[in-house]
């Protein structure tokens, strides 16, 4: 039996996922690029995901775990292998006075809603980012006003190998677009502590940071959001403005005219395309200021 062959067996055996075999996943991630994944499953729940994570382990089965695929550039050729789209399955929030536990498949932006509702306050200046509240805990996303760690108590979910795990909030070691005890776990669920607002102020500063981003960013575009980490001391944008990369192109990913720090697919850009692009700003800026600009995307499918 072949190896696709033997997955698929076992997926049709599970009776609480869902999947699809060959599926583009341009249709699943910000970017609208991407190749064919071998197989997409959306896994129902925690033990469903548990055994095909088990199953992927014995076999030596390479699979990825997928949120709304808003850091991600997928290789043109795809993914051999599983990936696990955790959204369906997970997205129940609960609150208790200022104590919010939510499932790590939930959109950021539905939490900032349900927070302004509730007129609960830590997420607002993340209004505008995209992506699920897994893929934020896993890259500490946020702003210069605040980065979704600040408000985390505690993140559960499974390990690579299938076991349950919790870590406080404190232990994470959170960092500037880092979660370093995250980054070999599959996150479920977390709690936030939150504090009291006003619904009306909440709902101001959502609206002024959403502005800001329609104002600076080129959000019109397909994008992964900014591509690459702030150097220490100064900003990726600048420095790939200032060596006049603004506008580089090639096929139909180009370098951001409104923001050099994204680079944005103008309709039918590939993988390829961007990747040449992340290559190009990284060995140019690195031979101008000697700084050599950290990739904040993911990149999957890619031998390097």
């Amino acid at each position: 039996m072949s190896r696709d062959s033997q997955i698929k067996v076992f997926l049709q055996n599970q009776k609480k996922c869902v999947y699809q075999e060959n599926q583009y996943l341009s249709q699943h991630t910000w970017y609208r690029i991407g190749g064919p994944a071998d197989f997409l499953v959306f896994p129902s729940n925690k033990e469903c995901l548990r055994v095909i994570v088990r199953f992927c382990n014995e076999e030596k089965i390479p699979y990825f775990i997928l949120g709304l695929g808003a850091n991600v550039l997928v290789s043109d050729s795809g993914f051999r292998g599983i990936v696990l789209k955790l959204t369906d399955g997970f997205r129940e929030i609960r609150s208790k006075g200022e104590i919010i536990d939510t499932e790590a498949g939930v959109n950021l932006q539905d939490l900032i809603l349900y927070c302004e509702k509730w007129s609960l306050s830590g997420l607002e200046y993340l209004s505008g980012i995209p992506g699920t509240i897994g893929g934020a805990l896993i890259m500490n996303a946020g702003t210069d006003q605040a980065v979704i760690g600040d408000v985390i108590t505690e993140v559960s979910g499974i390990t690579a190998q299938g076991d349950d795990f919790s870590i406080g909030g404190d232990e994470i070691g959170f960092a500037y677009r880092s979660a370093p005890l995250l980054q070999d776990k599959i996150i479920l669920s977390c709690r936030l502590k939150m504090h009291r607002e006003s619904a009306r102020k909440l709902r101001e500063v959502r609206l002024q940071q959403m502005e800001y981003r329609q104002q600076k960013q080129p959000v019109e575009y397909p994008s992964c959001g900014s591509v690459f980490m702030r150097p220490p001391g100064d900003y990726a944008g600048r420095l790939i403005e200032r060596a006049g990369l603004k506008g580089l192109r090639r096929g139909d990913a180009m370098v951001s005219e409104k923001h050099a720090g994204f680079i944005i697919n103008l309709g039918k850009a590939s993988a390829a395309d961007v990747r040449f692009l992340i290559d190009e700003i990284q060995r140019i800026v690195q031979a101008e200021y000697g700084i050599l600009l950290r990739p904040e995307v993911r990149f999957l499918g890619f031998d390097r």
